[in-house]
């Protein structure tokens, strides 16, 4: 109890000092002034009979400093809703209505707008609320946040998407070329360890476009500009990806033979690689286009049958999957020739013997015979229709 009287004296006292009471009247109890100093720090309206009590006891100064500090609240209280207002503007908060002392939504656009990313529980809150807009930017200022400190740019305040920064960590992060305004952007903003990450990943560019000339038989084009097109065409090939018409075109033009046949011979590989796994070749171990494998299966993509020499060759490799699905690709071809009224020759005949598929000749000579009983059948039925439509007029004499 002592302890709390003390703690009371202490803070009556504070606000005496604060609400500027020099002086307290005798004929004002402390208890009544400790009561009335309290209410109005705590922002509580004082009622008439309590301002003409300051009043008659000479208080003025203290009167005056309580309405000063009503005042200062208010305008704070505005200050407050614009400066929410602003910031939802610029971080678009579409929809959300709550006050904003009832909302976490002003501290959390407060975290954003001083440089900080949100945690995963602030972020679904902001989804929760159908804030996705603003979440997406949450995002994006995440991803600035990390870029900043990877690229040793944290001295640069601003952590809004729309900084030419952020467009330039970017770049780099994907270790693409800054433009030299971009560069000098940097320098302006004396962001020197940043522009001198930039500069040893262009080196570390040149030295890979100088070891690509090399793996890809282009040295004799003598550029080491990263801006060429050759370096783009070289990361191509490096990276598989197929070249278009007019990148091939340009190396023609450019009489960089070596390197064209180099491209041809890895498509040729990833063709062939494929092939083998269509025609389930795969343990065949060689991919070079050079094998003799490679070449069969060409052949067999073109529809053509195993000739004696090829199933030889296939046999001895135990590739005999690649010889069951070669032979049922050849009589599917046959098929087709017999739907489409053709006849067989010899040799697709034989062939079909020599494989026990007398099923398939049975089936082309029933075709066939069906095939020439419709041909006599309308021969035959041509001078009957020719006499009806005579005897109807439609036809002269």
């Amino acid at each position: 109890m002592a302890q709390q009287s003390q703690n009371s004296l202490q803070h009556f006292n504070l606000l005496k000092s604060k609400y500027q009471v020099t002086q307290c009247p005798d004929l004002l109890p402390q208890n009544i002034l400790y009561f009335i100093l309290r209410k109005a720090d705590l922002g509580v309206e004082l009622s008439a009979s309590e301002i003409n009590c300051l009043k008659e006891s000479q208080l003025d100064q203290t009167l005056k400093t309580i309405k000063q500090e009503q005042q200062h609240r208010l305008q704070e209280l505005i200050n407050l809703e614009n400066e929410f207002s602003q910031l939802k503007s610029k971080y678009k908060v579409k929809k959300h209505d709550i006050y904003w002392q009832s909302s976490p939504l002003y501290y959390l656009l407060l975290k954003l707008e001083s440089g900080q990313y949100l945690t995963n529980s602030e972020c679904h809150w902001l989804k929760s609320n159908h804030l996705e807009d603003t979440n997406s930017l949450a995002q994006e200022i995440k991803l600035f946040v990390q870029l900043k400190s990877k690229y040793k740019a944290n001295s640069y305040q601003n952590s809004f998407p729309t900084s030419n920064l952020y467009s330039i960590l970017k770049k780099l992060n994907i270790s693409e070329s800054l433009t030299q305004a971009e560069y000098d952007w940097l320098i302006n903003n004396q962001l020197w360890e940043t522009a001198e990450i930039f500069k040893q990943q262009e080196s570390a560019k040149e030295a890979e476009f100088a070891a690509l000339k090399v793996k890809y038989q282009a040295t004799k084009y003598q550029t080491q500009s990263l801006y060429h097109r050759l370096y783009n065409i070289l990361l191509k090939i490096d990276a598989q990806q197929q070249l278009g018409d007019d990148e091939l075109k340009w190396l023609e033009q450019q009489q960089l033979t070596e390197t064209i046949a180099i491209v041809q011979e890895i498509e040729q590989t990833k063709e062939f690689i494929s092939l083998k796994k269509k025609y389930k070749a795969s343990q065949y171990q060689d991919s070079s286009p050079k094998s003799h494998l490679y070449k069969l299966l060409k052949s067999l993509e073109a529809r053509n049958k195993l000739g004696e020499q090829d199933i030889n060759f296939l046999k001895k490799r135990k590739l005999t999957d690649t010889i069951k699905i070669a032979n049922e690709q050849y009589i599917s071809l046959l098929k087709s020739k017999i739907d489409l009224g053709e006849l067989l020759d010899n040799s697709e005949i034989e062939w079909l013997k020599d494989n026990g598929r007398e099923d398939i000749i049975n089936l082309a000579k029933q075709k066939h015979y069906n095939y020439l009983k419709k041909k006599i059948s309308i021969r035959r039925l041509q001078p009957i229709n020719r006499a009806i439509l005579h005897n109807h007029g439609e036809i002269g004499e």
